[in-house]
This record gives C-alpha cells, structure tokens and sequence, in this order.
C-alpha cells in the first residue's frame, strides 16, 4: 500500500469511529478491557501462588543451596570442618548467608494428662544455631506459641505445630497438644533418652517442616559424638546478582566431592503443584485472549455487515478494497489498545492496592500479584495481535463482496 492508501485508510477508520454508535464503542473496549483484565488478574494471581510456595519452600526448608556430604568415592556421613566450608563459600560473590544442619531423628513420647498415658510419634529433629539460622531461614517468624531463642539450651526444643498437635493442625499422628513449658521424652537410634522443655511451637502450612523439631547443634553434636561438622549446610544467595545455575556451578567446582542441589531438585508434591498453577494460569491467559479476539471479530463483522452499502459505496468510488480492509484493521486496533489500557489501569490503580489495604490470607502468606516486564508485554502483544486478527477477518469478508450485492443487500 501507498502512503496515500495508508492516509485513506485512517480517515475512513477515524469517520467510522467518531460517526459510530458512542455507547457500542463503549460496549466494545469495556468488554475487551475484562478481558484483557482477566488475562493479567488470573496469571498474575496464579504467578503469585507458584511463587508464594516457592518463596515459603526456600525461606523455611531448603534455602537456595543444599550442601551435602560425599558420596563418592567414600560416602561420609557429615560434612568434614563445615567452618572451613562455610567459609569458602562465603567468598562467592553474592552468596548472603549459610548455616549448618545437623539431621537426626528420634521417638517422641508425651504423656499430656500425667496420668502414665503416652503418645508416641516418630518425627525428624535438626540441631542448629539459632542466631546463624536466622539469616538463612526464617522459621522463627512463624511461631505460634513460645519463641525460637538464639541461645536455645541443650535441654529445650522447639515443635512443628504439626508434631505437637493442635494450633489448627489435623494429622493422623501427633502428640495430642503438646504446649510450651511441658516436658517431651525423645529416644534416638543410639539409645540415647532423653527429655525436653518445650520452648516454642511455630506453624508453616506449606511443605512438611512443621512435622520438624529444632534442638541446638551443641545437644545435636553431644548425640552424634561429633564436633565442627554438618549434615547438611544450606546456603541462602542473591539471585538479582547471579542466577541459580551459576552459584550451583561455582560451589560444585569448589567442593567436586560433596552433593550440591538446587532447591528446585526438593520441590516433589510441591514442584508438581507449582507446574499445575503454571499450567492453569496458561489455559486463563489462552481463554481470555480468544473471548477477546471473539468480541473483536462478532463486533466488527456487525458493525462492517450494518455498512454494507457504505462499503459499497466506498469501492464504487474507487477506494480500493484493501483500503477498507485496512481502515476496520485499524479500527480494531483502536478498541484493543483502549480496552487494554483500561485493563491495565483496573489491575494497577485499584487491584493492586485494594489487596495491599485488603490482603487475601494464603497458606505461604498474603496473596499477591506477581507481574514480570516480559510478561506483560507478551500479554499485551498477545491481546492486541489477536485483536487486529479478528477485525481483519470480518473487514475481509465483507470487503470482498460485489459492489451491486453491498449497495442493494
């Protein structure tokens, strides 16, 4: 097309639109701005679950890096002078903090009545430093009852809620409601008994730390009959510095006997779940954006079949066919880019801070929209070509019609 088709072509769009129905216009780019909201309300409220229990997973159970003893060529069972490794690690340029693990498991018994009744229940127990945790994990924020103190004693403990029971918790096999201030019975592998203080109880919903219970790495090394070691070390780094695959790639090379994993390798039932959410939120932006081509194409072709004789009017005169086609292109093109807008101001101008005065509560947190840059222009370059596709479709079909057929009907 020539410049001056070009020129032709907006005219006829900008009279078509200006000397059209105001309130169908209206119709036109409100029904296209939901769903073009739709689109980013849903995908970024999915986003923002998948997210949220990622976030829940590295910030309560895993970290970003998981360091674990060799394998090969002789398996170990600890991480030999966790210090001295801890510290080279530390030496990674966006590494923020590591802490070790001692893992180690036991029986529990508690006798809730003091009546001689005990309940049973077997359940993973860690050793850590509190105040060397607290930079990595953040399970001390979720406590429910009691504290997590930095100096936790050799002879206190701290329950999952899950593990103690009660605090909302339903679970098959719990202690019956043990509560802060009373007396646990643990007995290790080793024979070892031994009986705790319940300092403090926290609560995480999402994965199965709350079936955990956390005693000091001294206690944990008395038990173990070691000393300065670690059964795992979890490395919490910057990922707007360096991504995941290169921190995993650095601290291998510097350690090519021990087990490195990315935290994405424990995501299991998790993983799963976050690439359902994933999934769905693709199935919403594929839906919203056909409901938005459909609206596109049932108005235009309206609106083209309703000028008929315009149209046939208009090639009677010599105005080419491609120029009307264009001109409804163009048109269509118009209502897009006002729905979307309009989609974007409902989203960020009133979503967005109504759920910051008014969070909706998660099982990882409050909900919350999660927007990427990428992801919004796809959405946007998505919505908008299959708006100038479906105004072509009709503008074609009606476009190419006889003369004499347009004017007479």
């Amino acid at each position: 097309m020539t410049s001056t088709d070009i020129k032709t072509a907006v005219f006829v769009a900008y009279k078509t639109i200006t000397r059209g129905n105001k309130s169908t216009a209206f119709f036109i780019v409100f029904i296209l701005s939901l769903s073009f909201f739709n689109l980013m309300f849903v995908s970024g409220f999915l986003n923002g679950f998948s997210d949220g229990i990622m976030r829940s997973m590295i910030d309560n159970s895993t970290a970003h890096i998981i360091v674990m003893p060799q394998e090969e060529p002789i398996r170990k069972d600890f991480i030999l002078d966790q210090e001295q490794v801890r510290a080279q690690i530390k030496t990674i340029p966006g590494v923020i903090a590591s802490t070790q693990h001692y893992q180690v498991s036991g029986s529990f018994a508690f006798d809730k009545e003091k009546d001689g009744t005990f309940k049973y229940v077997s359940a993973p127990i860690v050793g850590v430093n509190q105040t060397e945790e607290k930079e990595v994990l953040t399970v001390y924020k979720n406590m429910v009852a009691g504290e997590f103190p930095d100096d936790l004693k050799d002879d206190e403990i701290v329950l999952g809620a899950n593990l103690a029971g009660g605090f909302g918790t339903e679970q098959t096999s719990d202690l019956g409601g043990a509560t802060v201030g009373e007396k646990v019975q643990v007995s290790y592998s080793n024979g070892m008994i031994r009986t705790y203080t319940v300092k403090g109880i926290f609560k995480i919903t999402m994965g199965s730390v709350s079936n955990t219970a956390f005693i000091s790495s001294q206690e944990a090394e008395s038990l173990l009959s070691t000393y300065n070691n670690a059964s795992e070390i979890l490395v919490r780094v910057d990922l707007s510095q360096s991504t995941l695959d290169a921190y995993y790639s650095r601290i291998s090379e510097i350690f090519p006997n021990l087990r490195i994993e990315k935290y994405t390798s424990r995501l299991s039932t998790v993983g799963i779940l976050v690439a359902a959410f994933n999934i769905i939120a693709i199935i919403v932006s594929v839906i919203s954006i056909i409901v938005a081509a459909i609206t596109i194409f049932v108005m235009i072709y309206v609106n083209a079949v309703n000028k008929r004789r315009q149209i046939g009017i208009l090639k009677a005169i010599g105005i080419k066919e491609s120029i009307i086609e264009v001109s409804y292109v163009l048109q269509s093109f118009f209502y897009v880019v006002l729905g979307t807008t309009l989609g974007l101001f409902i989203v960020f101008f009133l979503v967005v801070p109504l759920l910051a005065i008014r969070p909706i509560p998660m099982p990882f947190g409050n909900a919350v929209l999660v927007y990427t840059a990428t992801g919004i222009f796809i959405n946007i370059v998505s919505i908008v070509l299959s708006g100038i596709v479906a105004g072509f479709i009709p503008a074609k079909m009606v476009a190419s019609e006889n003369i004499l057929d347009s004017i007479w009907g």
